[in-house]
């Protein structure tokens, strides 16, 4: 006797695909059974195809009817065509009992028996029983609700946020589709679960969107938490908001300055990365006599420099910086230092130094005409002099850059370690040394240099760039853990909890010398769950860079993490998420003649390495052709909203598994808010209505014709925007 739940016969198979002949008993394409009426053939609906105690469950993609000719003996009779009634469905997993699992192991042969859907079947592959039942924390499984099936209503979409955040996941779609809305309701549906009580969530939000998600105005015209249970911090990248957005320039390493500064391979880039290293070894808390050694080789490298010039403004030039070194030597303030200095070069002493930088300064003086008086007149200095003041001095530089065993023990910086240093001297010392020192010839040093030099201080001249080099006319103070309170501010961390008076330094914090992350930490910071940078406001120039900062310091506080005797904890134990909103803005797979991004280098190693320390991503995308496809195809899991774009689905379609390829050519067609969701952190691939967001992030499509219409249009303040915008502290009301 025939199945009642059976609605055909297997009739072709390959290995993704089945096609299935409906029986010819099924006329309005429906089937009755005990448990009601059912549909049949309707597209994204689940089939069973029985194989022994398994059941193979496949996802319907296409029906169609055919016609074949019946060819009759009696050539007489004339009989009609008889129809034929086909479905193609792609295979995505097994039933083993009451419980399923994606993939398939055994193939159904031909002829075989399909059969619509049971309850326990659809129960069993939406996971309906596991999450009815308590959530084990340490393997939670599909429990976070992001909406329901779009063909079986009475049941939710859930998702395994262990496999969503852990194996990273990508959230797609064309502009208007609701990519926003289904992070932030993603988010907001984790956050409203009983058993969650703290999170990690950072959103690098370029289009200044997702605040109203998480936050919302009082009365007062003030920002207070939207969700009962989560706290937010937002920080955002207009440098007139006093909360804004702060990155200290010594938590840049090499590669961020090689980069921001465009420092080229040969003379730049070393030249670069020598004036970096030494500017974070000299400001560094160390032993006295290590600093004044740095001195002393630094004003000996200049005197070296300008020996090779050919002016007679040179002359006098190494004159002065004779005069002052012997003044700064002799210094009873620095008698002791010196002292010290000797004793571990003990080729250095004071009267050595003094003798010798006073004979350099004899040398320069030689061919001088009305010493003393305004028509005093300088030799150039030629190539005897030149081999002289060599002389004098390399014997010098040779013997103070020797390995030292004390400068060995004293962890040296090196132009990767965040490490506080002055940017005025990096800028008019240790790159002037760095030129002097690579280079026998300084001015052509200085010619190779010319357009990274131009670059470096225009940016650090730059009212845009305030953020990350701090005020232009002075310096950010050196202030105590800056490195660890940035971190705990940028992963929403409350503030040091056995922090003295003496933890946080006082510094001015008038005008232009406000820290904000520091601020908030020194004031006890609660924790959040959810920090918002919002890079709506910041320069195109820097984008790359500051997301590539922040994914780095993230991702190697969490390196650093492994280390449990330091950390007090194991890897992995303490999971950060970071979602990456427009993504191909900063994360793009560019041409292969172009310069790689930064950016892109930073994210596609997290893509890679993350999961192993507990970093998570989330990339949300308007155009994947144009993202990374490395970090596109480490992700695991895929919530793709319509894509109308041929070349952004074709892409899409080289990354995800080629069985899925019948399920997204309705990408093109798919209504807003819904979504396929694929990969492995649902029980299988479904077309999902995603959970209406509340709050919603300020995506919503602009209403045009009731603009137009209204009685009472809302006119913007201009002149106050303008003024802001223009920099003015006094916007115009």
């Amino acid at each position: 006797m025939a199945n009642d739940n059976e609605i055909g016969r297997v009739v072709a198979v390959d290995t993704a695909q089945v096609t299935i002949e409906l029986n010819k008993d099924i006329k309005a394409l429906t089937r009755s059974t005990y448990e009601g009426t059912f549909e049949v053939g309707c597209i994204n609906s689940y089939i069973i195809v029985p194989i022994g105690g398994k059941r193979i469950v496949a996802m319907i993609t296409r029906v169609v009817l055919t016609e074949d000719s019946e060819l009759k003996a009696d050539k007489t009779m004339v009989s009609l065509p008889s129809s034929r009634r086909l479905m193609k469905a792609t295979m995505i997993g097994t039933i083993e009992g009451s419980s399923f699992k994606q993939g398939i192991s055994v193939f159904p042969v031909l002829d075989t028996p399909v059969l619509i859907t049971t309850k326990n079947d659809l129960d069993a592959i939406f996971g309906k029983k596991i999450q009815c039942d308590a959530i084990n924390c340490d393997d939670p499984g599909y429990c976070i609700p992001i909406g329901k099936s779009a063909i079986f209503p009475d049941y939710d979409i859930k998702i395994n946020p262990d496999v969503f955040f852990g194996k990273h996941a990508a959230i797609i779609g064309s502009t208007g589709s609701g990519k926003s809305c289904t992070i932030a309701t993603i988010l907001q549906s984790i956050l409203e679960q009983p058993d969650v009580k703290q999170t990690n969530i950072v959103i690098l939000d370029t289009n200044g969107e997702y605040r109203s998600a998480f936050q919302k105005e009082n009365s007062d015209a003030k920002w207070i938490d939207a969700l009962p249970k989560a706290k937010s911090l937002y920080i955002p990248s207009d440098q007139k908001e006093v909360e804004r957005l702060i990155i200290p320039y010594w938590f840049m390493d090499s590669d961020d300055f090689t980069r921001l500064f465009r420092a080229q391979p040969g003379v730049q880039r070393p030249v670069l990365l020598k004036a970096i290293s030494t500017a974070r070894d000299v400001c560094r808390d160390s032993v006295s006599w290590v600093q004044i050694r740095y001195e002393i080789i630094l004003e000996l490298n200049r005197i070296l420099g300008y020996s090779t010039g050919n002016e007679k403004s040179d002359s006098k030039c190494i004159r002065q910086l004779c005069e002052g070194l012997i003044t700064y030597i002799g210094s009873q303030q620095n008698e002791t230092t010196i002292a010290e200095l000797s004793a571990e070069y003990t080729e250095v002493t004071k009267e050595i130094l003094v003798s010798s930088i006073s004979q350099i300064k004899d040398i320069v003086r030689e061919g001088i005409s009305s010493e003393g008086t305004q028509y005093e007149s300088y030799a150039v200095i030629d190539m005897n002099k030149r081999q002289r003041i060599y002389n004098i001095v390399n014997p010098l530089l040779s013997t103070l850059t020797k390995p030292s065993a004390t400068i060995s023990s004293l962890n040296q910086a090196t132009s990767d370690t965040p490490r506080y240093f002055s940017k005025f001297n990096f800028r008019y010392r240790y790159l002037e040394n760095a030129m002097s020192r690579d280079d026998a010839n300084s001015s052509r040093a200085r010619d190779n240099c010319s357009t990274m030099l131009m670059r470096i201080y225009r940016l650090l001249e730059d009212t845009r760039f305030e953020f990350l080099f701090g005020p232009t006319q002075s310096e950010w103070p050196e202030i105590k853990h800056s490195l660890a309170v940035f971190i705990r501010d940028i992963l929403g961390l409350e503030s040091f909890e056995t922090a003295d008076e003496n933890h946080y330094t006082k510094y001015n914090k008038d005008g232009n010398l406000t820290i904000p992350f520091y601020d908030r930490q020194s004031n006890k910071a609660q924790k959040s769950n959810v920090v918002i940078v919002d890079l709506s406001l910041l320069s195109s120039e820097v984008l790359e860079n500051v997301t590539a900062i922040l994914g780095r310091l993230i991702h190697e506080f969490l390196q650093r993490l492994s280390d449990s005797d330091v950390s007090g904890i194991s890897r992995g134990e303490f999971p950060v998420v970071i979602v990456l909103e427009e993504a191909q803005n900063y994360i793009r797979e560019g041409h292969r003649l172009e310069e790689e991004s930064i950016s892109k280098q930073v994210f596609e190693r997290i893509a890679r390495e993350g999961r192993k320390y507990g970093l998570g991503l989330v990339v949300a995308s308007q155009r994947p052709s144009e993202l990374s496809k490395t970090v596109l195809s480490q992700c695991n899991s895929f919530i793709v909203h319509r894509l109308q774009n041929p070349e952004d689905i074709r892409y899409f379609k080289e990354i995800v598994p080629g069985i899925f390829d019948q399920l997204l050519d309705q990408l093109p067609a798919l209504a807003p808010r819904t979504a396929l969701v694929l990969g492995e952190c649902v029980q299988a691939p479904a077309i999902a209505i995603m959970r209406e967001v509340n709050p919603a992030p300020k995506s919503k499509n602009p209403k045009f014709y009731h603009s137009w219409t209204t009685d009472k249009p809302k006119v913007p303040l201009v002149e106050a925007v303008c003024s802001k915008w223009e920099g003015n502290d006094e916007p115009t009301k």
